[in-house]
């Protein structure tokens, strides 16, 4: 009979491990806001490769509440003379959020604000993958400056997803010289010029 140290090293060494996610929900948009019975918020439902995820629903840059379902009734009464923005993003169980979609109750945005690009863009291989973080653009915290909603994430010049943070882990492409981008989404929904950065794979 093996030690019981030896025995569970053994039965460890069977198993799998279990692969890290860094995988963001895709953006829960369009974000609809319903007036005709109160105020309601409805969403399209994320997607993500590792199971279900949760809503962070804000309500003018404010938490509101964390769930499950794809509309939640902000008020049963009919809104006051204000502006409202509303955003919600997904949250998988890994802790990775996807990019905001936004809506306001009032119009205060033109739609065609330019976003501004990230700046100091990084890049880490880690083996079969590699990471890439920047820093977010400053941006007016005026109400009438449309918010950054996220980043999109570009494999020679072709979109591969989408992040809420400033920061992203790619499997590494096949071997050869390939340009990685980031562009910065409002919440207008325009994008940025990306910020680029070349590298080679053996």
């Amino acid at each position: 009979m093996l030690p019981l140290t030896a025995a569970i090293t053994a039965i460890l060494s069977t198993l799998s491990p279990i692969p890290l996610d860094h995988t963001a929900p895709t953006r829960p948009a369009p974000l609809q806001v319903d007036v005709s019975s109160g105020v309601t918020l409805h969403w399209a439902p994320s997607t993500d490769d590792q199971g279900p995820v949760r809503y962070e629903v804000y309500a003018n840059g404010r938490l509101v509440i964390v769930q499950n379902g794809t509309s939640f009734r902000y008020s049963p009464y009919p809104p006051p003379p204000m502006i409202f923005i509303f955003s919600v993003r997904a949250v998988d169980e890994a802790g990775n959020s996807s990019a905001s979609a936004y809506n306001t109750l009032g119009r205060i945005w033109r739609g065609d604000e330019p976003a501004p690009a990230p700046t100091c863009l990084r890049f880490e291989p880690t083996g079969t993958s590699f990471k890439l973080s920047w820093r977010a653009p400053e941006v007016s915290p005026s109400p009438s400056v449309p918010p950054v909603a996220g980043y999109e994430v570009l494999l020679d010049g072709r979109p591969v997803t989408q992040v809420g943070g400033t920061s992203a882990e790619l499997a590494s492409p096949a071997p050869g010289t390939h340009t990685v981008g980031v562009r910065t989404l409002n919440a207008v929904d325009q994008l940025s010029a990306p910020a680029e950065v070349t590298f080679d794979v053996d």
